[in-house]
């Protein structure tokens, strides 16, 4: 077995690969690989493992990966870069086709060859191991550059990825992506493909599965390989079906009436549930040719430059066939569609936003969908155009950033104009606020929906152009809310230190029988001192929280100070109460020299340390420490006293909707910027949120929200 790695940059993305590839004789021939990418501008980095299940088709699968920052911070050069995913391209390897990680057996390997291809600026490591076992090879070198670096950890014979790399499975993707990375890395790089590889007929296999969004690697192999006597029978059960192509794999009768050159609608009838006429409706489906410039419109990005935002609202769009079925149960077969490209359409507007109203809003998928009377075109038209999004490339994420943008929209006029209405009302009446609770929000919003929308029959249209026109006013409201304030008088003591990135000490310089000195290190300035002598992260790492009183930072130096041995973190105090904080303090690690295992005479330093501060020889500054902590992270320390108890409703009411709910003055500004931008209809003439009050639908929301 071969582990083969290449990797290539194009602008700010560095991609890398690892490709096991079948040694001279192997039986038993393996074709996984893993695909990272690296932006190389925030560090971020994703992946996918692309699984061999036997087939010449992989299965993708996505890979969540989160590295520990001080790995991040020290492989900070190119060739460093490429070693550290070299090294997380082997562990997910490892864990995603459960062979084991060893070094190769030099005596029997081959010289590895170094193949620079200019253009794609590719590196590569070869490395053979010819024992009949299956695992996946690595050089010693590598193996202890990764130990040395913390990355691997060694486990008898075998090698694991430390456990600070949380590699992650994810989704499982289209297999059209192995298929896309195995043809382009052949071509380029000689990789080895799957046996009967060349069987595939991908440009058929992708006409036939245009309405699959993620097929899986049985699906394109399935109707992909020409090579299967009852092919022509399975090409035309996906021509004929093609939104269930999928899923009738999942049905061993319909893959067996397949096979047989048998009806199936009977099957499907029966399975799904659905009437005659749905199921001719889905038999009408003429696919386009692969060149009709269709695939190419729907991923044309015209979604507007949007004002950055952290969404409340984060909504899925995957289209899930046994969603859209139960979907298809509940919508008239007159509206359904009668061509591919409706039904493209139909199947981005419902995965896209009308299921997600319909649970949140309480709205019904017909009424919805009834809007649309069929014309699938005109009605994608109409919610392009409602959210200012060019029709031409209008897709299924410009529909569920639209149906987001409508959600906050209706979730900004609940928590900022309608809930604060009904509760200035209770207060005016002389009744005590009520305590809020989760089904109060969901209550008001759909409330809240229902005021909005007045006599509006098109409801997915209005929705869109109310998303639309919110985000626009969001900086003004935004401003409305949360005008400037004036900043907390502070003590000058406090104010020095953070001017000056500094903090309290815990305890003062401890001079050990063997005469280190253990010195807190209290600046910002120290710690990147102590990080450029030891060559470790704690001046990179630790400063946001040192600074903040979450940690406490140690180091152990020559008895001038200008040489650092090791450093050691304590855990913060919690109270200025001395004897419990003596018995409560704790040492959550020490590191030598880049991360290594500290000298002894530095363990005995640290040992006498802690002796000291738990017979109280050695004392801790509590009170200034608390002070400062408490100082710092002010609204952090009330939180938590809130937490303590029940918060009152007045308090439980400001930390759902804003510690300005109750400010008249805020909320007329804030009616008034709906009145002039957003409102329509009866409640938009009123010069204030009064007239809410006036509607049944706040009436009966209020009729239950209020104490009895």
């Amino acid at each position: 077995m071969l582990l083969i790695s290449k990797s290539e940059s194009k602008g700010t993305t560095l991609r890398y690969f690892c490709f096991i590839q079948p040694d001279e004789g192997d039986e038993d021939p393996r074709f996984d690989f893993i695909s990272l990418s690296l932006n190389t501008m925030d560090l971020s980095l994703g992946g996918t493992l692309h699984i061999d299940i036997g087939l010449p088709v992989l299965q993708p699968q996505t890979l969540k990966i989160s590295l520990p920052p001080h790995l991040v911070a020290e492989f900070n050069s190119q060739d460093r870069i490429l070693n550290l995913l070299e090294f997380i391209a082997i562990g997910g390897l490892s864990m995603g086709t459960n062979l084991p990680v060893k070094i190769k057996d030099e005596t029997d390997t081959a010289p590895a060859d170094l193949i620079d291809d200019l253009d794609l600026n590719l590196n590569e490591l070869l490395g053979i191991d010819n024992s009949q076992e299956e695992f996946l090879p690595i050089s010693k070198q590598l193996a202890e550059h990764g130990l040395e670096a913390n990355i691997l950890h060694d486990v008898g014979s075998d090698f694991v990825i430390a456990e600070n790399i949380e590699i992650l499975m994810g989704e499982l993707d289209t297999a059209l992506e192995s298929i896309g990375i195995l043809r382009e890395c052949h071509k380029s790089f000689n990789i080895t493909l799957p046996k009967s590889f060349d069987k595939l007929n991908l440009k058929l296999v992708s006409d036939v599965l245009k309405l699959v969004p993620y097929p899986t690697a049985q699906t394109i192999w399935f109707y992909g390989n020409t090579d299967h006597p009852n092919h022509k029978y399975r090409i035309q059960a996906a021509q004929s079906y093609p939104l269930l192509a999928e899923y009738l794999l999942k049905i061993e009768q319909a893959v067996e009436a397949i096979d047989s050159g048998e009806p199936i609608q009977p099957i499907i009838a029966e399975v799904t549930g659905l009437n005659k006429g749905k199921l001719k409706r889905l038999t009408k489906m003429e696919i386009p040719i692969s060149d009709d410039g269709l695939e190419d419109i729907r991923y044309v990005d015209n979604h507007p430059i949007e004002i950055q935002r952290t969404r409340r609202f984060a909504l899925t769009n995957t289209l899930r066939i046994e969603t859209i079925l139960k979907a298809l149960e509940k919508v008239d077969t007159g509206i359904l569609p009668n061509s591919f490209n409706d039904w493209d359409r139909f199947l981005q507007i419902t995965s896209g936003c009308a299921l997600t109203l319909e649970n949140r809003l309480g709205i019904s998928l017909p009424e919805l969908l009834n809007s649309s009377k069929g014309n699938w075109e005109r009605f994608h038209q109409s919610l392009a155009q409602n959210a200012n999004i060019p029709v031409e490339g209008f897709h299924l994420d410009h529909i569920t950033f639209a149906a987001s943008d409508a959600l906050e929209a209706i979730d900004d006029f609940t928590r900022t104009i309608f809930l604060p209405r009904i509760l200035l009302h209770i207060q005016e009446i002389g009744k005590p606020l009520p305590q809020p609770s989760t089904s109060d929000l969901l209550q008001a919003s759909i409330a809240s929906f229902n005021l909005l929308r007045g006599e509006t029959t098109n409801l997915l249209g209005y929705l869109f152009n109310l998303g639309y026109r919110w985000s626009n006013r969001y900086p003004q409201l935004l401003q409305i809310v949360n005008p400037v304030k004036e900043k907390i008088p502070i003590n000058k003591d406090f104010e020095e230190k953070r001017r000056n990135n500094a903090w309290p000490k815990l305890t003062n310089d401890f001079v050990a029988s063997n005469d280190l000195v253990v010195r807190n290190l209290t600046s910002m300035a120290s710690l990147k001192e102590e990080s450029d002598r030891l060559d470790h992260c704690v001046g990179n790492l630790y400063v946001n929280s040192a600074k903040k009183g979450r940690c406490h930072i140690f180091s152990v130096q020559s008895p001038d100070g200008t040489t650092s041995f090791s450093t050691f973190e304590v855990r913060p105090p919690n109270t200025k109460d001395p004897i419990l904080e003596l018995n409560r303090v704790t040492v959550c690690q020490h590191k030598g020299r880049k991360n290594r295992v500290p000298p002894k005479k530095c363990t005995e330093a640290l040992s006498q340390w802690v002796d000291e501060i738990k017979s109280g020889r050695l004392e801790l500054n509590l009170e200034e420490v608390i002070d400062w902590k408490i100082e710092v992270n002010k609204r952090r320390d009330q939180d938590k006293f809130h937490r303590s108890g029940l918060l009152s409703p007045k308090i439980a009411w400001q930390r759902l909707l804003g510690e300005n709910w109750d400010k008249p003055d805020i909320h007329l500004q804030l009616w008034h910027e709906w009145q002039n931008h957003l409102l329509s209809g009866k409640i938009s003439k009123s010069s204030g949120s009064e007239i809410l009050l006036e509607s049944p639908i706040t009436q009966n929301y209020l009729a239950t929200f209020t104490p009895k």
